[in-house]
């Protein structure tokens, strides 16, 4: 199973944080038929009832669910990890913005300095907080009296995904990284950020980044990194494969796999959230990223920062325990920046490209740019939506809130309610992941169905609203304790396809083909809500044809960033006039 991932190190319970929970079979099963119910048909549902009951009465049941059980019983483990990897893994579109999302960061500190000042800060503070990972460990931390693990830390700094054929690799330096790389008009310098068992400084730091950018003339285009953004993620593995049998381009390559994480200074400015999103993708004009390294910072010429973490090892709570961390090391530190002597080891990595594969370089950077044109994005405010006020209100969960509102949005706009994607974080396990809530309830189609006839009274329909948001309150808690529907059934298909010939199950079992088995696993909105003050907004494409990437907030001010492919634009804007419709009808209910 882990020949995919690349670390000599084992991952260690530090602080002995409970193990991942490992479902019951017919628990989980139960809660799939509940949970697929408000989505589908009374005859889908009843063809999954019978599938749910026929594969429960075989002994391949019981054979699949053994092995889950053994997966999760292995020492400082858990069942879903690796499996999670490898679905990472094996995404063949490109990695940014999809799955490997690009986050707008935003630091109060960091912003009174000047712009290469900030990447030298940005350098030296995330060297500072690796080698402090190196020597101590990823142990378990507080949030509100409650503790979570930051094993996954273990791939985000030093790490990279590297691109191949078929599935990609995760790799993992399990020595200690000594050096960064500067990306700067897509020439790629590699410089030494710890040396003599110490942390180089921002003052040293800076000054080679200014020798660099003076002495920088031309953009590097075409260069090795625009394999990272082909569209045909195999077709680029197999291009790769070849520019790394140059024993030159090798050793290269391993720098940048090394390298504690990559750091981009974007000849471009960023003006609008738009064009801030999109810069912090990539810079149009040369590209100046290495995606699918476990961690890269960029910096537009105006000084918009951004970052991106690589999810094949980690979630979006890891990213906000790093940002977290460097922003307790930056508040400590105090940064002066004044003429020195020291020089700091700089290397600019050079790789021999024939012209053959400089054109097929070309052709990805194309095929990228169509890519990233075939989505559109669109920032609203929620005007009169705010945490505070819906707790005034008696509405606790602004989370549960929003949610009713786009069911409520998608029954107006297409007659009913489609299936919604929730990551909800299940850190405070060991090797725990994420798990998906599903919002769509029976308490919530009914509360829809209420609220937009409006036939009944006022109190009537609140209090179906109250009954829908403590129905997604509960599942969140499930989801959170590790007993959620999505993640068990993926790894239990998983599972027939690895282990189905050597456990005797020739005939793939008919829970894996119903409409209902689709509908729990479509994301035809796909959302995403977090917050911390450095971490500003973000945005990703849509994971389903015809459906939207929404990254939300709820809190003093309240807004999405939606997208939806081109030929969706105008059903896009009908759904953001039917939300807006929405949201204003339920705070004047609650009112």
């Amino acid at each position: 199973m882990k020949k995919f991932i690349k670390y000599k190190n084992s991952i260690k319970n530090l602080d002995n944080l409970p193990s991942y929970p490992i479902p019951a079979l017919k628990d989980t099963l139960n809660r799939y038929i509940e949970w697929v119910e408000p989505l589908v048909s009374a005859e889908e549902l009843e063809e999954a009832k019978i599938s749910v009951e026929s594969f429960l009465n075989t002994e391949h049941s019981v054979k699949m669910e053994e092995k889950i059980q053994e997966l999760g019983n292995r020492p400082e483990d858990s069942w879903i990890y690796d499996y999670w990897v490898k679905c990472h893994l094996e995404v063949r579109a490109p990695l940014t913005p999809h799955t490997n999302v690009p986050i707008i960061y935003e630091n109060k500190k960091v912003s009174e300095y000047e712009i290469l000042e900030r990447i030298a800060i940005l350098m030296h503070s995330t060297a500072a907080i690796y080698r402090d990972f190196k020597e101590n460990g990823a142990g378990a931390y507080p949030i509100k009296n409650k503790l979570y693990s930051s094993d996954q830390f273990h791939g985000v700094l030093g790490s990279i995904n590297h691109i191949k054929e078929g599935i990609d690799e995760y790799y993992i330096n399990h020595e200690e990284s000594k050096n960064m790389i500067f990306n700067y008009k897509n020439h790629h310098y590699s410089i030494r950020v710890i040396e003599n068992n110490g942390v180089v400084s921002a003052n040293e730091i800076l000054k080679t980044l200014k020798k660099i950018v003076a002495e920088t003339r031309y953009p590097a285009v075409p260069n090795v990194n625009y394999v990272t953004i082909g569209v045909d993620r195999n077709r680029a593995g197999a291009v790769f494969s070849e520019i790394l049998e140059v024993e030159e381009n090798e050793r290269a390559y391993q720098k940048i796999k090394d390298a504690i994480m990559v750091m981009n200074y974007d000849d471009v400015d960023s003006n609008t959230v738009y064009e801030e999103l999109d810069n912090a993708s990539y810079d149009r004009g040369c590209v100046n990223r290495w995606h699918g390294k476990g961690l890269q910072f960029s910096c537009s010429k105006n000084g918009v920062l951004s970052f991106i973490v690589d999810h094949s090892f980690c979630d979006g709570g890891t990213e906000v325990y790093l940002i977290n961390r460097l922003k307790k090391y930056i508040e400590s530190e105090d940064f002066l920046f004044e003429e020195t002597e020291k020089n700091i080891f700089v290397e600019k990595l050079e790789f021999n490209l024939s012209e053959d594969i400089k054109k097929s370089l070309l052709e990805f950077k194309t095929g990228y740019d169509e890519c990233m044109d075939s989505f559109k994005t669109k920032y609203v405010d929620f005007e009169g939506l705010s945490r505070q006020g819906l707790r005034e209100k008696g509405v606790l969960s602004g989370d549960g809130f929003i949610h009713l509102a786009f069911q409520a949005a998608q029954y107006m706009t297409y007659g009913h309610i489609n299936n919604t994607y929730i990551s909800v974080d299940a850190r405070k396990y060991f090797r725990g992941r994420t798990e998906a809530n599903r919002p769509t309830t029976k308490e919530s189609v009914n509360f829809v169905q209420e609220f937009l006839e409006n036939k009944k009274s006022k109190e009537e329909i609140c209090q179906s609203m109250h009954e829908a948001l403590n129905a997604h309150h509960r599942r969140v808690k499930l989801c959170q304790s590790g007993q959620g529907v999505n993640r068990y059934l993926y790894v239990l298909e998983s599972i027939f396809k690895d282990f189905g010939e050597e456990m005797g199950i020739l005939e793939e079992p008919s829970l894996f083909t119903t409409k209902a088995y689709k509908a729990i696993g479509n994301n035809h909105l796909s959302t995403t809500s977090f917050g911390h003050p450095d971490m500003k907004y973000l945005y990703f494409p849509p994971v389903v044809d015809h459906g939207f990437g929404i990254f939300y907030m709820v809190d003093t001010e309240s807004f999405m960033i939606i997208t939806a492919y081109n030929e969706d634009a105008e059903t896009m804007d009908e759904m953001i006039k039917n939300l807006d419709y929405c949201i204003k009808g339920m705070l004047e209910l609650i009112g």
